[in-house]
């Protein structure tokens, strides 16, 4: 309690324009003071009982006191995406807000609401606050900068605007040069962020540097869980500079990890991605029990997050040519879309797409162009994922191709053409 205390008595001494005499007198004497507050001595209750009366603040009462650590401590558990107790710590924030001793925390404690709403998925409040941090940026010290530039990071990455996120975290990384970023978990974390944008913006050369750094951190510190993430991480980006032989290797050191750890979300992860290397290997048998296993695990999950491993499976046996299967799990994965908006997954419009792919595109289906040129590929364009693009483009160019629109399908191919290689020079 001692240095948390000390903190409280004398910022509300000062809030209160007393000198340590004047609060000291009739209680104890002014070197005695001076070591409270100082945190090298411990007073009894009844010394805090009079204190905090000549204060007008109950300092027994840790609910009333917000002290510099009870902010750090805030900071934290934001850090470590501990929704439940980001959210009861805020509250003891939010209302008590009169009472924070170093009133130097109140900017860095409204920059974290930023990231704080994006964790409780409030995203219209994040957005304000965005637009009102954004006035008052010129006025930010370096480290407020670095998490400001971090938290619209993470705001955009959960809007599924990977490339902006990627931006954003690299603007981070610009200020993390004083002592205070020095091989923390917080400079570290920012890798790690940098990594999994870099992933999902298909970069995938800059996603394996960061990973490899940030999994440097995570071994020296033994945080397990983060080295198999930044394993997987590792994984996905060797699978995609087509080195399998290390994607499967670092797969399997995220799964022994996982199995040790007894941790579910981590072995979803894994089945998932190994499932995508066996279907890219053309191992469609190993690839679909992949993919059932990452399902079996997801079945309670969200349903953002239960879709993946559906859509994988419709896919894998749209690969096969097994129709019958295709269409099942093709059911299935419009019947948990239903409630859901695009903006939650890109994996809502790739039902929509395959329902026109599997159940056939002519006849009834003939508006499958507009709806790729109106919905599919603006939502991919303003999201800035082109490799989806592409993708997505090569079916527009084989529709247009099979109803014998040579001059549109031939435009097409070479729009997805033009965004892969655009990618390429990211």
């Amino acid at each position: 309690m001692g240095i948390d205390l000390g903190q409280a008595i004398k910022i509300n001494r000062l809030k209160s324009n007393m000198t340590q005499s004047e609060l000291a007198s009739g209680i104890i004497s002014v070197s005695y003071l001076s070591k409270i507050e100082n945190g090298t001595a411990e007073p009894p209750k009844e010394v805090i009982e009079l204190l905090g009366e000549k204060l007008q603040i109950n300092l027994l009462d840790s609910e009333e006191l917000i002290t510099a650590q009870t902010i750090i401590r805030w900071f934290h558990l934001l850090l470590q995406s501990n929704v439940d107790e980001s959210i009861r710590l805020y509250n003891r924030i939010k209302n008590n807000l009169s009472s924070v001793i170093d009133k130097k925390m109140l900017s860095l404690i409204e920059i974290h609401k930023l990231y704080y709403n994006v964790l409780i998925s409030d995203m219209e409040e994040a957005e304000k606050l965005i637009f009102s941090l954004q006035k008052s940026s010129k006025r930010f010290t370096e480290t407020e900068m670095y998490y400001y530039f971090k938290f619209v990071g993470n705001y955009h990455y959960e809007k599924l605007e990977y490339k902006r996120a990627l931006d954003n975290y690299q603007q981070a990384e610009k200020y993390t040069k004083s002592d205070l970023f020095h091989q923390s978990e917080e400079i570290h974390h920012l890798y790690y962020l940098i990594s999994s944008a870099a992933s999902k913006s298909r970069q995938p050369h800059l996603s394996l540097i960061y990973s490899i750094k940030a999994l440097e951190y995570y071994q020296s510190n033994y945080d397990l869980k983060k080295c198999a993430e930044c394993h997987i991480l590792m994984g996905i980006s060797y699978q995609r500079v087509k080195d399998s032989q290390n994607a499967k290797k670092s797969y399997n050191y995220a799964i022994n990890i996982a199995d040790k750890l007894g941790n579910i979300e981590l072995l979803k992860l894994c089945y998932q991605n190994i499932g995508s290397l066996s279907s890219e290997a053309k191992e469609h048998t190993d690839a679909i029990i992949f993919y059932l296993k990452s399902y079996e695990l997801r079945k309670e999950d969200i349903i953002p997050r239960r879709i993946v491993p559906v859509s994988s499976l419709m896919k894998e046996y749209y690969k096969l040519g097994d129709i019958i299967n295709a269409k099942l799990w093709l059911e299935l994965g419009l019947d948990l879309i239903k409630a859901l908006p695009p903006t939650k997954s890109v994996h809502i419009y790739e039902f929509k797409v395959f329902q026109y792919l599997i159940n056939g595109t002519t006849g009834t289906n003939t508006s499958f162009d507009i709806f790729m040129l109106h919905e599919v590929l603006p939502f991919l364009e303003r999201k800035q994922l082109f490799y989806e693009k592409a993708f997505y483009l090569k079916h527009l160019a084989l529709y247009y191709r099979d109803n014998r629109k040579y001059k549109l399908s031939s435009y097409y191919f070479e729009e997805a053409y033009q965004t892969l290689e655009a990618m390429s020079d990211i």
